[in-house]
């Protein structure tokens, strides 16, 4: 008897989900359902939580807004991921390229349907750096000098930084640490990438 209640509040829930990522992609419900190979009106009745979808439809819904199937049974409240780290904290990490090395503290790492971001804490070392790397992708990245002096690129701009320093950028700009000018740097970076 229980059972019927609970369905029926599940497909509210998955409604409400495929209207909102409709809505934030701009995009209307018959282009929706022209993308997900389904009926405008099965779209309507999904959203307004009137039927059961399948597995198969949910799948295509997905993949039209891009999204995994799991953001669509992701209950609104009930599933965000909150991380808290005490002072000093962090997942130890260590990025590796060709001929360059260092050490980072991952902070917090988050991605879902509107995109992911990475916050971490930065230690390059002036003697163990080898060749700086540079890099490039779309979205942001916000970056605050903590210790140490350094030079840094945003394209064809350079940019000298000290403790209390931040620079922020759109991360389509081919971007990095040019030169370290003391025996070490920190910084935390936060980097958003969209969809």
């Amino acid at each position: 008897m229980n059972a019927m209640p609970e369905r029926a509040e599940i497909d509210i829930e998955v409604g409400r989900t495929v209207n909102r990522l409709r809505r934030e992609r701009g995009m209307t419900v018959t282009r929706l359902a022209k993308s997900a190979g389904i009926s405008a009106g099965m779209i309507s009745r999904i959203e307004n939580g009137q039927v059961s979808p399948s597995l198969g439809t949910l799948d295509a819904i997905a993949e039209a807004l891009s999204v995994p199937v799991m953001a669509l049974l992701a209950h609104g409240n009930g599933t965000a991921d909150v991380y808290h780290l005490r002072s000093g904290g962090g997942i130890p990490s260590r990025r590796i390229t060709p001929n360059h090395a260092h050490e980072y503290l991952l902070l917090g790492k988050h991605s879902g349907p509107g995109g992911s971001f990475e916050a971490a804490r930065v230690l390059i070392n002036r003697d163990e750096a080898g060749e700086l790397p540079r890099y490039q992708h779309d979205g942001h990245v916000f970056l605050a000098v903590t210790s140490g002096k350094l030079r840094y690129s945003c394209g064809n701009a350079e940019f000298e930084l000290a403790p209390g320093d931040t620079l922020s950028f759109d991360a389509k700009l081919e971007h990095g640490v040019v030169e370290i000018q003391s025996p070490e740097i920190e910084f935390i970076t936060v980097s958003s990438r969209p969809d």
